[in-house]
């Protein structure tokens, strides 16, 4: 029973995202009021523990944020620049295959983007 209580924001944030649609702009305040009350009423945590999970929270998605900006920065760099073709040329330029150029970028080129991104 414990379990299904604590996972019921999860589910509430499913629900809401798949089948009523709505925006994560929506949807994640209400998860976030439905957890700050499970937490508060069922499981009697103080207010200062509930606000120090928030600000935890949201330092870690300013952190997650950060690296996807990073990401995109470089990406649309990439694109302005003209070098997205020259390394489609030189992916080529090893194996026409497409399966086993997904590899390699999977392999090798992903790694670097999320190095160079963070």
């Amino acid at each position: 029973m414990l379990g299904l209580i604590a996972f019921s924001p999860l589910v509430l944030v499913f629900i809401l995202l798949v089948f009523f649609k709505w925006p994560a702009a929506r949807a994640m305040p209400v998860a976030l009021f439905v957890t700050i009350i499970i937490a508060a009423i069922f499981w009697q945590m103080p207010e200062i523990r509930i606000l120090a999970a928030i600000i935890e929270g949201l330092t870690i998605a300013v952190k997650i944020l950060y690296i996807i900006f990073g990401a995109l920065l470089l990406l649309f760099m990439l694109l302005h620049t003209g070098l997205v073709k020259t390394i489609r040329q030189h992916f080529e330029s090893i194996t026409p295959d497409p399966r086993i150029q997904v590899i390699i970028v999977a392999w090798a080129f992903g790694s670097f983007i999320e190095g160079a991104s963070g």
